[in-house]
């Protein structure tokens, strides 16, 4: 018993360890097309790999030639029976943290202020919907000592099953003429939960003039024949009326 729980043990951490390792090499392979994250499946059949990233026509290629070379590479380095890659872009990547930081460095990177490309960066996330964001950046950012800079905007829940549920987070680093500098963006999704109590209107809409139920079935059918008939009966009598006043008058010439 004990030696088949290790030999389990043991295949799941290399796998969780194996999974680990593609995901580095992913992440360091679709920097530019905005590589959000991946889903490993293993089959009978082989392992399906889908791809979330921003630009999905950089990592497919001419011909699909970019997606080939992909599959071929991991098939080599990692050992992969028949991988099958499928590539889906990200709706929203403003809410995606993976790209979010990948945003952040690249800017830093190309000469821009940290301060600003975070700044940048938390705005555009709240403009997309999110409910908060928190950006940190550490490392030696304007001296010779090490430090970081917290920007929050929004309401990131800390602890809690709460936390665990609607917030995502993601950390990357970028090597400038200062040193190495870490970025860590955590997001908090707005519609992450479902509402704990959702109201129902289980009796039926009231008419807009008399303010009473609306009758249903074989009442509503008695009732609009009811209505159909009261004008004509009214109609009647006062054409009879009228008839009887004329007769009158002319007796009395």
């Amino acid at each position: 018993m004990a030696t088949t729980t290790i030999t389990t043990t043991k295949k799941v951490m290399n796998k969780f360890a194996r999974n680990a390792e593609i995901d580095e090499f992913l992440e360091a392979s679709l920097t530019e097309a905005g590589y959000g994250g991946v889903d490993i499946t293993t089959s009978p059949l082989g392992t399906r790999i889908t791809l979330f990233v921003q630009r999905p026509g950089l990592v497919i290629g001419r011909r699909g030639m970019g997606i080939r070379d992909l599959t071929e590479k991991l098939e080599k380095k990692f050992g992969l029976p028949n991988p099958q890659i499928s590539v889906v872009e990200e709706e929203v990547p403003e809410l995606n943290p993976r790209i979010m930081c990948s945003r952040i460095a690249q800017t830093v990177v190309r000469g821009t202020a940290f301060r600003r490309a975070a700044i940048w960066a938390m705005n555009s996330m709240m403009n997309a919907g999110a409910l908060g964001v928190e950006i940190t950046i550490s490392g030696k950012l304007r001296s010779e000592r090490a430090h970081f800079e917290k920007y929050v905007a929004g309401v990131v829940p800390k602890s809690g099953e709460t936390a665990d549920r609607i917030v995502r987070r993601a950390t990357t680093d970028v090597l400038l003429k200062m040193g190495l500098f870490g970025v860590k963006v955590d997001i908090a999704i707005k519609n992450s939960i479902p509402p704990d109590v959702e109201l129902i209107e289980l009796n039926a809409p009231a008419s807009s003039e008399t303010g009473e139920e609306k009758p249903e079935g074989d009442e509503a059918q008695e009732q609009n024949q009811k209505d159909n008939s009261a004008p004509r009966s009214s109609r009647r009598s006062s054409t009879s009326k009228k008839e009887s006043k004329k007769g009158n008058e002319t007796s009395q010439d």
